[in-house]
């Protein structure tokens, strides 16, 4: 009579499945702004190798033990999909720096080059005519900060 040998569960792999998903999601996060928001990127390339590193470790144990851990095509298949989510999660962090630097940006506190946009009639609105004096005002004394609006409708 052949020994029986208990299956058991290989919980490296799905462990790397939750970190791939967490270095996932860590990239959505990264928009709410919450403080400390420069380390999230890191975070998300560190829980993404370390994903990798389980993922391995479980690919190993269901290929290397096939007696002992169950399920080659489940694990194949969570293994896949993690992949995928690690490998986005260390695209978007490289791509990120690949972002043209801004030298032509104003600064905080510097004033804004001049531009003109329609407002909501249909007139076109200058910031040299927003930062100029009232017509009804006696005194003559022009506004020193003009507030944006940018609304995207949809439509």
């Amino acid at each position: 009579m052949p020994e029986m040998i208990e299956k058991r569960r290989n919980g490296a792999l799905w462990l790397g499945f939750l970190l791939a998903l967490g270095a996932w999601l860590c990239n959505v996060v990264f928009f709410v702004n919450l403080p400390g928001h420069r380390a999230i990127p890191w975070l998300s390339v560190l829980l993404a190798v370390a994903a990798l590193v389980f993922l391995a470790i479980g690919l190993q144990r269901v290929f290397g033990q096939p007696r002992v851990y169950r399920g080659k095509i489940l694990s194949s298949i969570l293994s896949l999909v993690s992949l995928l989510l690690a490998g986005v999660a260390i695209f978007a962090f490289v791509h990120a720096r690949a972002l043209p630097p801004s030298a032509g940006a104003p600064q905080v506190g510097q004033k804004a080059p001049t531009f003109t946009l329609a407002d909501t009639t249909g007139q076109a609105v200058s910031l040299d005519q927003l930062f100029a004096p009232a017509a009804g005002d006696s005194q003559g004394i022009p506004p020193r900060a003009v507030l944006l609006i940018f609304y995207r409708g949809s439509w």
